[in-house]
């Protein structure tokens, strides 16, 4: 082997080096794009959970379907974090309105079970028209910032 056999094979080495290392960032790239995919399904799914298990617990006692409402709807601006309501925030809780009455509706059913998909479809109706309207995820009204507070040793 001469000098130039020698390098052509190294330059063939390295080629493969290099394209190895270009599928290796791609799929780095893809996969750190489906985790975010996943973990925000996780936390949208969450999210979505403690919404109605807030708005369940709050109508459970209601008398009627105009105390679930307003129990309901107490619970859902609380966990969104509405305190003073905008005039905007007042059209989505209305808009939500007809998740509260639909899980009402399972309250007051005799075969709760058959109305159980009815909540669901009215929860992604709302959430639907809020991406529609707002042009962001609702759930994403629910993104808390997490602060990071210093380590403190006690002796």
């Amino acid at each position: 082997m001469t000098a130039q056999t020698l390098t052509a094979f190294l330059d063939g080495l390295e080629q493969v080096a290099h394209a190895a290392s270009t599928v290796e960032e791609t799929y780095r790239r893809e996969a750190a794009e489906r985790f975010e995919v996943l973990a925000k399904e996780r936390a949208y799914g969450f999210r979505r959970l403690n919404l109605m298990r807030s708005v369940v617990n709050a109508i459970a006692g209601s008398k009627d379907e105009d105390e679930a409402i307003v129990r309901g709807s107490a619970a859902f601006l609380q966990e969104v974090g509405w305190s003073s309501i905008t005039e905007a925030q007042q059209e989505a809780l209305e808009h939500f309105h007809p998740v509260i009455r639909a899980a009402w509706q399972v309250v007051e059913s005799e075969d709760p079970e058959a109305s159980f998909a009815k909540i669901g479809e009215e929860l992604k109706g709302f959430e639907d028209w809020f991406g529609g309207a707002r042009q962001s995820a609702f759930l994403s009204v629910l993104d808390r910032e997490v602060v990071e507070l210093p380590l403190v040793e006690v002796c």
